[in-house]
């Protein structure tokens, strides 16, 4: 699992990486219209044409370098598919442990497997023959591009959630990490660490996953502004020196022509359903294959509602958020006001309360544990403009309200 996070993070930004700079490689002319190698795997299906639907295999590695990747575990699979007319990107991210059917094998077989058995040219395949629908393209990567990227685009600001310490010399490479909590700008030998780091969260995992979403927000919506124009030489350089491609020059210039407007909230991250389960003595993820072809389809026929994943959440999920409302307006009964008024609205509100010391003129909604969704709805319900970002997931609740008097109404 700390390895599959660290390089879905990479995965995702190499994808946003190859949609941004492919106007830049062509224009200064790096390759005239070709591939970055003549002996690059070839789809085995018709390649789209310029307005028409792509789907490229985006794989992460967990290797140092491109020779010792050529037929290691992919510890990432995901399939982003472009849409150049509604200007929108699904990722489908298909869990390596995926028990599935592998061209060439007797026995269904874990997915990522295929890349040990035959390279990129069976994970295509693979993963072609898993979703159904035809894979054009690929981009492999390894995880040491990570670094780079985070020192080319002059480093990451997030707000670590704690004082962080560990050491682990046995690692490879040794795990020193030494970071102090507070909001700053990660280089790329600091966000390794915060990225590493595991053993201080209450929930474990999970809350280092959650600190990790956090982080790829913050380094995809950066590549994402207008200003990354400014980096893209440097990005070009570690493009083309830890990410592997068959797509040509030529073509990843149009499609980044066409998405050069898309922004953070265009791309849609899904993961195919299933269970895991333990088959004689080995753990698989088992998809539910009824489940992955109607949300395949509606994906592809453009039916998929993609604000269940983002905007809409139904009631239970809501209860799972949790809000603590306190008073700083000094205004009597304002917080069990907006806490009712939350409530009504199916939220888990678990603490009321006042601030002492301090006279809010205007209300701040923080989010303290990545509910991001949930903090823009709730500042939308209450007519705030702005939310804070103040991750602490040793907080009693997800979100925090500190009630101003300008809710007086």
């Amino acid at each position: 699992m700390k390895k599959f996070l660290k390089v879905l993070i990479i995965a995702f930004i190499c994808f946003v990486v190859v949609m941004t700079s492919g106007t830049y490689i062509f224009l200064n002319s790096i390759s005239k219209g070709d591939s970055y190698s003549h002996e690059k795997p070839v789809s085995e299906d018709a390649l789209p044409k310029k307005k028409e639907r792509v789907n490229v295999l985006i794989v992460g590695v967990d290797a140092k370098d491109s020779k010792s990747s050529k037929y290691a575990r992919t510890d990432t699979i995901m399939l982003a598919t472009f849409n150049p007319d509604t200007k929108k990107i699904d990722l489908i991210s298909i869990p390596r442990d995926t028990r599935t059917v592998i061209r060439g094998r007797t026995k269904k077989d874990k997915i990522n497997h295929a890349h040990v058995y035959g390279g990129i040219n069976l994970s295509m395949k693979a993963v072609k023959d898993l979703l159904g629908v035809p894979v054009h393209y690929y981009v492999k990567i390894n995880y040491t591009g990570l670094a780079k990227i985070v020192d080319d685009v002059g480093g990451v600001e997030v707000d670590v959630p704690m004082d962080m310490h560990y050491y682990d010399p046995k690692a490879d490479p040794p795990l020193k990490i030494n970071l102090k909590k507070g909001r700053q700008v990660l280089d790329s030998n600091k966000a390794m660490q915060f990225l590493r780091f595991r053993k201080g969260y209450i929930n474990q995992d999970l809350g280092r996953i959650d600190a990790q979403h956090t982080f790829l927000t913050a380094l995809a919506d950066k590549l994402l502004k207008p200003q990354i124009i400014t980096k893209l030489p440097k990005l070009v350089k570690t493009f083309n020196t830890y990410v592997d491609t068959n797509m040509p020059i030529t073509t990843m210039t149009s499609y980044a022509l066409q998405a050069k407007d898309i922004k953070l909230e265009d791309i849609n991250m899904i993961t195919i359903p299933g269970e895991s389960k333990l088959i004689n003595g080995l753990w698989y993820y088992i998809p539910d294959m009824n489940k992955l072809q109607i949300i395949i389809d509606e994906i592809f026929n453009e039916t998929y509602d993609r604000t269940k994943n983002v905007n809409t959440k139904k009631d239970t999920d809501l209860k799972k958020t949790t809000i603590e409302v306190l008073n700083g307006s000094n205004i009597s009964g304002l917080a069990t006001k907006i806490a009712n008024k939350l409530r009504k609205e199916g939220y888990n509100v678990i603490n009321i309360s006042n601030v002492k010391g301090i006279k809010y003129g205007q209300t701040h909604i923080y989010d303290r544990k990545n509910k991001l969704d949930d903090t823009k709805k709730i500042a939308d319900l209450l007519g705030v403009k702005e939310i804070e970002i103040d991750i602490n997931m040793e907080a009693k609740a997800d979100i925090t309200i500190i009630v101003g008097s300008d809710l007086e109404r």
